[in-house]
């Protein structure tokens, strides 16, 4: 299916991040690949309501019915090494459990690397990437995928849970991906 891309805003409490929202979209990944590789600057995020070729880890695939998920990767710049490149997909899954626990009251735990769980059922799920040149990096992605008004129903994967799942309605996206990108600023600080 076509991609039909908003267009790009600053939000206005965090001028440094640039939202790019789409309804649909191949993956987010993808295309902050894309906007990385031709010098979109660190703060830039793409956001889809719906992910036609989403993907995790280990090749995994990422797929959820429109609206159930909140789907998106940022792009950070800085001249990393492959130490804090190794880290990073820790440090993004810990930065957004203590979001979740704040403001949504659950015990999410990040099970190492990537995956923050409640209980044992998977949440949510971290993937970044980077390009290295030599030793070093000058940016990465980092996309998250967290399972927001999923219904019992709707989820394919075996024991996973969603914020709906866990008690919590409706979850505004726009409102969660505000207040977790406050959060990672923190990132682009290197």
């Amino acid at each position: 299916m076509p991609e039909r891309p908003t267009k790009i805003v600053t939000h206005p409490d965090l001028p440094p991040w640039q939202i790019e929202w789409h309804a649909e979209l191949e993956s987010t990944m993808d295309r902050a690949r894309g906007l990385a590789l031709a010098g979109a600057p660190a703060g830039t995020v793409v956001v889809a309501d719906f992910q036609s070729k989403g993907r995790g880890t280990r090749g995994r695939a990422w797929i959820a019915p429109p609206g159930t998920c909140l789907m998106f990767t940022f792009i950070i710049r800085g001249d990393y090494d492959a130490a804090y490149l190794s880290a990073l997909p820790g440090r993004v899954a810990e930065l957004a459990a203590g979001v979740l626990r704040r403001n949504y009251g659950l015990g999410v735990e990040v099970k190492p690397p990537n995956d923050l769980l409640v209980g044992e059922r998977k949440l949510a799920g971290v993937l970044c990437m980077s390009q290295v040149s030599g030793e070093r990096s000058q940016w990465a992605i980092c996309g998250l995928g967290i399972n927001t008004n999923l219904s019992a129903d709707e989820a394919v994967v075996p024991n996973s849970t969603s914020l709906r799942m866990e008690g919590i309605e409706p979850v505004c996206h726009a409102r969660l991906l505000e207040r977790l990108l406050a959060e990672f600023d923190t990132l682009r600080q290197n």
